[in-house]
């Protein structure tokens, strides 16, 4: 056999998580390979995830994706909800547009993942990224005896002409999906509940008399088929899905096909009429709850989305966590690559994403069963309707679903902060900024956009009033500079006056660019005095890590020193 290929990451699965994986590693200038068996050019599969809330925009905003993927996908900023022909309000995904706050992207994305793959392929290979279209995985072993870094070994084989290649990588993701061959071989149990529930979604082009139908959501309350789901898709489609009763189930047993799944969804939507112009494609899937074991295994292999957590399409969570838990691993392990960090940085991946996996899991059990027109037995008894029930889940756990509340506990990398009140491991507010001269503003997000790198930023109050504590803070910051890895972190620093003020820069102590806040909004979002100032510490990943008062940035020193080799 001919000599190994070697990259730093073998990522086995081209869907949207593994892709992102490995564009983000390239972002970072961490080598990688893709493998996907499936020629996605000639596989039309339009349908599975399709919608992105707020949080899961933001973060593909600050990876550069989201201009070109809201050039493709419909912008959903309202919805609708009935019952018996009549709008009811406050009900629905109604709730999530009411509560949606906090963020300059207050709007879902609605994007079939075909596009949204295609979108993420072309940035990666933008980025001379490599993939092995054609080719599966076989097996891999890790060598912990190797000499070199490359200690998992991995057999490729092309699933057309039989050709085999062998791989030496640092690191292994498995992001092949829920029979992920990667999880498996590493023996991580895989356990959770099989549900009885079964839905249909179907995308196409219909025509309805239902009002508002070009909206971005609409739910139909039925009493036959559950809570109907309605959402308009990219290039003028839209998508119906409804709860297979076990009436049904019964009446079709195994036969079931298109023109039955377009007959009860025309039922489904009495009292409004529903025609079919065409079907792009439609499924009936069964509802199953699992969350794995371990996201990591040997140091070396890690786990990725469904291939270490499956749950319903009921909340639209499947692609969001997935964009959740690709990010969050590959600032991670390029940092590890980069010889950045010590292994406990990669530790937090699984003891971060696992009980957000978790949490999900438990919320999908309630969901999953209320859109299927049933009660939980922990309301069994109650007053409310399976409808009802499903808003008070959904409006009680809001902020969770749409991505702006996800927050993870204090360890290594998120240090509680000694000013300030948003607490360590929360999404860093965004704000705007303006550049020195400058009378259009900047988004904060936009100057952190995400290349692996910690942001220190020097909120410096008035420098007028907290000059005499920038000055020796200034200092203190470029020796940490000095001590923690080349390239890990990028440094700014932000002032409380306006541009105008701005003319005599050079007078004030600063380090890295500067910035004007100029209606002392970003000093608010992130609770910080005018007059005293503050350190902040943001991760690759727009989280809070730590936050310090000027006179003790000495503090961020040790947070950061905690986790970073020395340089």
């Amino acid at each position: 056999m001919a000599t190994a290929i070697e990259t730093d990451v073998l990522i086995c699965g081209g869907g949207p998580v593994g892709l992102l994986v490995a564009y983000s590693l390239a972002r970072q200038g961490v080598a990688s390979i893709v493998l996907e068996q499936h020629d996605k050019d000639q596989q039309a599969m339009y349908g599975r995830a399709t919608t992105l809330y707020p949080r899961t925009l933001e973060m593909l905003d600050q990876l550069d994706l989201l201009n070109d993927l809201s050039q493709i996908g419909y912008i959903g900023r309202n919805s609708v909800t009935y019952k018996d022909g009549k709008r009811v309000t406050s009900r629905g995904w109604h709730v999530m547009f009411e509560r949606m706050s906090g963020t300059y992207l207050d709007y879902c994305l609605n994007i079939r993942q075909k596009y949204s793959e295609g979108v993420i392929r072309s940035a990666y290979e933008g980025l001379k990224g490599e993939q092995y279209t054609g080719w599966k995985l076989e097996s891999y072993v890790v060598d912990d005896a190797a000499q070199d870094d490359y200690k998992v070994v991995s057999q490729i084989r092309n699933v057309g002409s039989g050709e085999e290649l062998s791989i030496k990588s640092k690191y292994i993701v498995g992001a092949d999906g829920g029979h992920s061959l990667v999880r498996r071989t590493a023996k991580i149990p895989f356990e959770g509940d099989r549900t009885n529930f079964r839905w249909v979604r179907i995308d196409g082009r219909f025509k309805t008399n239902m009002p508002d139908a070009d909206m971005g959501f609409a739910s139909i309350e039925s009493e036959s088929h559950g809570n109907v789901l309605w959402v308009q898709l990219d290039h003028g489609v839209k998508r119906i899905g409804f709860a297979m009763t076990d009436e049904m189930l019964a009446k079709y047993g195994d036969g079931f096909n298109e023109e039955h799944a377009k007959a009860e969804a025309i039922k489904s939507m009495k009292p409004f009429t529903l025609e079919f112009e065409s079907v792009d494609w439609w499924t009936l899937y069964s509802i199953n709850q699992r969350v794995a074991d371990s996201y990591l295994a040997n140091d070396r292999v890690v786990l990725a989305g469904d291939a270490c957590h499956t749950h319903s399409s009921g909340a639209a969570q499947g692609m969001n966590t997935g964009v959740h838990d690709a990010v969050n691993l590959s600032w991670k392990l390029g940092g590890m690559i980069k010889g950045w960090y010590t292994a406990d940085v990669l530790k937090t991946y699984e003891s971060e994403r696992r009980p957000a996996a978790q949490q999900l899991i438990e919320l999908d059990k309630a969901f999953s069963a209320t859109i299927s027109g049933q009660i939980p037995e922990d309301y069994k008894g109650s007053c409310m309707d399976a409808n009802e029930l499903f808003t008070r889940y959904f409006e009680q756990t809001i902020q969770f679903n749409i991505g702006l509340g996800i927050h993870y506990d204090e360890s290594v990398i998120n240090k509680a902060p000694s000013t300030g009140m948003i607490s360590a491991g929360w999404r860093g507010p965004d704000a705007l900024l303006y550049r020195p001269g400058s009378r259009l503003p900047v988004r904060l997000f936009e100057l952190t956009r995400n290349c692996g790198q910690w942001s220190i930023l020097l909120f410096a109050g008035h420098p007028a009033v907290s000059r005499g504590k920038l000055a020796p803070a200034v200092e203190a910051l470029n020796e940490l500079a000095k001590a923690i890895p080349s390239g890990m972190a990028r440094f700014m620093t932000i002032f409380a006056q306006s541009v105008a003020e701005g003319d005599r820069l050079f007078d004030y102590p600063r380090i890295g660019n500067a910035y004007f806040d100029q209606d002392r909004l970003a000093h608010a979002a992130y609770t910080i005095s005018t007059e005293n100032g503050a350190v902040v510490i943001l991760r690759p990943d727009g989280l809070l890590g730590h936050a310090t008062r000027l006179e003790d940035v000495d503090s961020a020193a040790t947070f950061l020193g905690g986790f970073a080799t020395s340089s």
